[in-house]
């Protein structure tokens, strides 16, 4: 399977996920991302030239990469020091039609978070 951003900076490639999960905690709902979780050796991702940003929110547990030049949110990623390390790959950087039988795990993370 293969993500991309808009302008093609940041590509990832990933095998299929057994499901995805929409998040309505305060950023997820933000950014309406549709995560795809994965331990970091699955998950392969190149950077352009153009670079990428990252942010790092609340209580320091992931950095969310976006890409520099188009801005679209690609990815998450654990920080160093975090008992299971992952990578969260946002799916809205694939096709519809590629992820059409995914199911969708929706999770409350506005009550939890």
């Amino acid at each position: 399977m293969n993500l991309r951003c808009h302008c093609n900076n940041i590509t990832i490639e990933a095998p299929l996920p057994e499901q995805v999960t929409i998040c309505n905690c305060s950023i997820c709902s933000r950014y309406q991302s549709l995560w795809g979780y994965y331990r970091p050796e699955e998950v392969k991702i190149d950077i352009g030239t153009k670079g990428a940003s990252s942010y790092i929110w609340g209580d320091r547990v992931i950095e969310f990469v976006s890409c520099s030049s188009c801005s679209c949110i690609t990815h998450y990623r654990s920080l160093p020091g975090q008992s299971e390390p992952r990578v969260a790959l946002n799916f809205r950087m694939s096709s519809e039609d590629a992820i059409a039988d995914v199911p969708i795990r929706y999770f409350d993370g506005k009550s939890i978070l």
